[in-house]
């Protein structure tokens, strides 16, 4: 491929994949808890002109380091806070990674195999949700494939400058969410060299200018912190939420140990039928390639490391995803090549259809358990993507037996583009629908008067509380605490679900009900009311008037 037509095919894949990733991008409200959190953070980052101490709902915020916050806060200050400036910096991350997996592809194969693996990437059922998220996981996956990039270079031609930037983007990517950025990336390479019995390369690292360009980018936000608030900021960020991650489980999320087998089978999709052939062929290859070596490793290191890791999120294991794109890429490289479907081809696109089929059924099994109304209201509407999806499946199967392997790739990617943008079309708005906070924080601020409190009593939705009400939220996760809150004069707003009030076993004073959205209530305790004027629970849960 000559260099000017790289050049374009690069140009369209990344302008195809930015209007995909921004099609309604800002038209749902933020979700929760993440998006919400993280915006909030930015927003009074810009309030309190504090760029160095993270604070939510007015307190210090250890969690994670600052770099995706201040972009967040840098586009909100330059163009307002709304959903589509927090959400940018996501789909500018995936891009960006999408860009670095191109390099890699180029570098360890061809320039093909570079767009082929970026079309992949891009169009890979998880990694498209991920990046119209705005959390850190496409920002951070971008800078740690830079990082290996950087480092595949530096092996290649022992370039110093090449190992310098490994430094850099590994900086970069533990500024975004911590030393993961630096300890994923080095695993990697650390298994790499120990297979190639390479270590005497080490020796060309410069260490001691690599070692101070991380420390600078990547560390100099913790010493801060440490100077700043000591065992407070040690304690939680490394304590809890660093170490706490991989050898204990952290807010709840627990998951057995083969979590991740089912989120990478259908995360992956749909390239998944094609692994066990790509597999295959990098399992020959691994001796005599580097490049089969670092695919493999790229994909079991971190499949490994997060199943081995307590604390478990679906979005953890995206690093698979860009080196599962590479490995795949290959595989169709060699039908392009010979302008042919081979056989293991021909039976990983039939497979296609029993992962369309397992998709479907997850969907009706996990969203229809868990939201049965929601799910039956939403069966007419899911019928046009599913029809798209299923018969964009059957057409590239058709196309298989007779057409070019180009036509055949072309096909599927058009096929995952048309689903997924009727998905935003017609099945987002439904799930807004169903979400309740921003309906709710809009009839809270127009009835806010100077001095009135807001409570949430056990509301996992309290950090898009705070953020479309743009005021402190006081948490209530038990009956007592609640009742703590709510027995003191002064006007109140309460917001909490139907199902959590009627669990109380204590009658709560008399309230107003101001909007009940999805059986999410906001209440009013009037100024002078108290425990003493309780009434029954049935008044006190009666429906309230409706919005949204």
């Amino acid at each position: 491929m000559r260099p000017r037509h790289e050049r374009l095919w690069l140009a369209g894949l990344l302008i195809a994949s930015f209007c995909l990733n921004l099609y309604r991008l800002g038209a749902p409200s933020l979700f929760d808890q993440d998006e919400s959190e993280y915006a909030q953070i930015a927003v009074e980052m810009v309030h309190t002109g504090d760029p160095v101490t993270l604070h939510v709902n007015g307190e210090p915020w250890y969690v994670h380091p600052p770099l995706y916050m201040w972009l967040v806060a840098a586009t909100g200050r330059l163009f307002d806070f709304n959903e589509l400036t927090i959400r940018i910096w996501s789909v500018l991350g995936s891009l960006l990674a999408v860009y670095a997996t191109v390099l890699l592809g180029r570098d360890l194969w061809t320039p093909r195999v570079g767009l082929l693996a970026g079309a992949i990437l891009a169009l890979t059922l998880q990694y498209l949700m991920q990046s119209r998220l705005a959390v850190f996981d496409t920002v951070l996956l971008a800078w740690m494939l830079l990082a290996l990039h950087a480092f595949v270079r530096g092996y290649r031609s022992g370039r110093r400058g090449d190992f310098i930037r490994f430094f850099l983007f590994a900086g970069l990517a533990t500024l975004t969410k911590g030393p993961i950025g630096l300890v994923l990336p080095g695993l990697i390479i650390a298994a790499f060299v120990a297979l190639r019995r390479a270590w005497p390369r080490l020796r060309e690292i410069p260490w001691g200018i690599g070692a101070a360009v991380y420390a600078a980018v990547g560390l100099s936000w913790y010493g801060a912190q440490i100077a700043l608030h000591g065992w407070a900021f040690l304690s939680s960020n490394v304590g809890y939420y660093t170490l706490g991650r991989f050898f204990g489980v952290v807010e709840k999320h627990s998951a057995p140990w083969y979590f991740y087998v089912p989120v990478v089978l259908l995360g992956a999709f749909p390239w998944t039928t094609f692994w066990p052939a790509a597999a295959a062929l990098h399992l020959r290859r691994r001796r005599t390639s580097d490049g089969s070596l670092l695919v493999l490793l790229g994909v079991a290191v971190p499949f490994l490391f997060y199943t081995a890791a307590q604390t478990k999120l679906p979005g953890y294991i995206m690093p698979v995803l860009p080196f599962a794109a590479i490995g795949v890429a290959v595989l169709w490289e060699g039908f392009l090549e010979r302008a042919r479907i081979d056989r293991a081809a021909g039976i990983s696109l039939w497979l296609l259809l029993a992962l369309v089929a397992a998709l479907f059924g997850a969907v009706a099994v996990f969203v229809g358990g868990a939201y049965p109304d929601a799910y039956r209201s939403a069966a007419g509407v899911l019928r046009l993507p599913a029809g798209i999806l299923a018969g964009g499946v059957v057409l590239v199967l058709g196309l298989s037996a007779r057409a070019r392997p180009a036509v055949v790739f072309a096909a599927l990617c058009v096929t995952m583009a048309a689903t997924w943008a009727a998905l935003l079309t017609w099945v987002l708005p439904l799930a807004e629908a169903q979400k309740p906070i921003r309906p709710l924080a809009a009839a809270l601020r127009a009835g806010l008067h100077p001095g009135d409190r807001i409570v949430a009593f056990r509301m996992g939705t309290a950090a898009s509380l705070i953020y479309y009400t743009g005021r402190h939220v006081e948490y209530a996760e038990t009956a007592a605490a609640l009742r703590r809150d709510l027995c003191v004069p002064g006007r109140v707003f309460l917001v909490a679900t139907r199902w959590e009030l009627a669990a109380l076993d204590w009658t709560p004073p008399r309230m107003t009900p101001v909007a009940d959205h999805t059986g999410t209530l906001l209440l009013l305790k009037p100024s002078a009311a108290t425990c003493a004027a309780g009434m029954s629970q049935r008044v006190f849960l009666g429906a309230g008037r409706r919005t949204g």
